[in-house]
Order: structure tokens, then sequence, then C-alpha cells
């Protein structure tokens, strides 16, 4: 093979030459052109979604970003445009309006999320022990954009606790947070993702949404959904 003689070039003009053929040979290469998807995921599932995707992202050679947050918050940019590829709900009703309106090609369901309340670090089922005293503070997800906040307040509605114990509430943006402050010890008691049905007050439904038709953001989904979802409990 001849070799490549740069001499008769200008300092400036090699420099721009060696830069171009640079360029060419990334854009040439397989490992640093793969595909980037873009997730938007529910906090409750961000930890679990991690070790999937990492699994995922060896096995396709493709780059996956994970994006947590409230159900709601995320379903918010959604319908703004943000350039999502895919996002996982905690709930049923934010998918349908996404294909009601025509903005999600498809749903999947991911698997189930179970809500229980850990009060001082032990995971207990009896509502009333709320009202105790010594129970000044209980993290719980925003209502309104949270769905394991929504199951929250329904669950303590239908007990007649709402209300009564709404002043030692202290509200977190999502359900990951709820746990964040009870692992901590800032808050006496926290409503809060689990992986035991056995223990939990409340089930979710956790939903898949395809928002963009890539082949891979679908066998992304149709991965994780053929697969036992292993929220790690407090």
């Amino acid at each position: 093979m001849a070799e490549l003689h740069l001499s008769f070039l200008s300092q400036r003009t090699r420099r721009v030459f060696l830069l171009c053929l640079f360029s060419l040979c990334l854009c040439g290469s397989p490992a640093l052109a793969s595909e980037t998807l873009t997730i938007a995921v529910a906090s409750s599932l961000y930890p679990d979604m991690q070790k999937k995707s990492k699994v995922f992202e060896q096995a396709y050679n493709v780059k996956v970003r994970l994006i947590a947050g409230s159900t709601g918050r995320l379903y918010h940019q959604v319908q703004q445009g943000a350039p999502f590829d895919v996002f996982v709900a905690a709930d049923d009703v934010r998918p349908t309006d996404l294909l009601k309106q025509s903005k999600a090609i498809a749903t999947y369901t991911v698997g189930k999320g179970y809500l229980g309340l850990i009060i001082h670090g032990a995971l207990v089922k009896d509502f009333g022990l709320l009202k105790d005293s010594n129970i000044q503070h209980i993290a719980i997800a925003n209502p309104d954009v949270a769905p394991f906040g929504f199951a929250t307040k329904k669950a303590l509605q239908e007990h007649g606790l709402w209300e009564v114990l709404k002043p030692k509430f202290v509200y977190a943006q999502n359900a990951l947070q709820t746990k964040v402050l009870v692992q901590k010890g800032l808050v006496d008691a926290a409503f809060v993702p689990i992986s035991s049905q056995h223990m939990s007050v409340a089930k979710l439904t956790y939903r898949g949404v395809l928002l963009k038709d890539k082949p891979l953001a679908r066998l992304w989904l149709q991965n994780i959904t053929s697969q036992h979802l292993s929220l790690k409990s407090l």
C-alpha cells in the first residue's frame, strides 16, 4: 500500500485534512454509530429498568437513556413533544389518553406494582397506627402527578383517614422520593412501592407506551414485558 505523504500541504491544511479523515473513521465505526433510545419511566420502576436496560444495551448494541420522574410529569412532557421513544407509566389512564390523542402507537402491560406502608422501618398494613402521636411526619407521593400518591389518597379516603392525617403529610414529587425520605429517617412513616403483594395496601398496573415506531424501541418494550419485575422492597 502506498504511503500517504502530506508534506506538500501547509500545516493548517494538514490539520483540517486529518480532522476530516478522523471524522469519517468515527462515522464508519459500528460501535460509535449505535442507536440511542430515550425511555421515560415512572420513578418507582427506575432501578429495575436500569438493570434490564444494561442487559439490552449489550445484547443489541444500543444506548438506552432513562428519564425518571412521576408518571404525571412525564405524561405532560410527552404531550409537550418531549423526544421520548417509550413511556412507562404507573397507571392505565395516561397511556389510554395518549392513544386517544394519537400520540402513541401501542401500549403494553409491563407488570404490577404494589403500594406498602412503612412505619419506623417496618412494613405494616394497619392504617390506624398512623394516628399515633409518635407519628408526626408521613411521606406520600404527590397524588396529582404520581399514581402511587393517588393510590395512597384513595386508600386513606376509604378508611376515613385522609383529612385526619393531612397535617402530617410530607409530599414527595414521586414514589422513589418517598423511599429516600423514609430510608434516611427524615419521616416517621411513608407510603412506598414494594415488591410484596402480601404486605401491600393497594395494587397498580405498569403500562408501556410505544411513542415512536422504531424497531429497537418496540423490541425494548417486548423485552421488559417478557421479564418479571423485581422491585426492591424495603
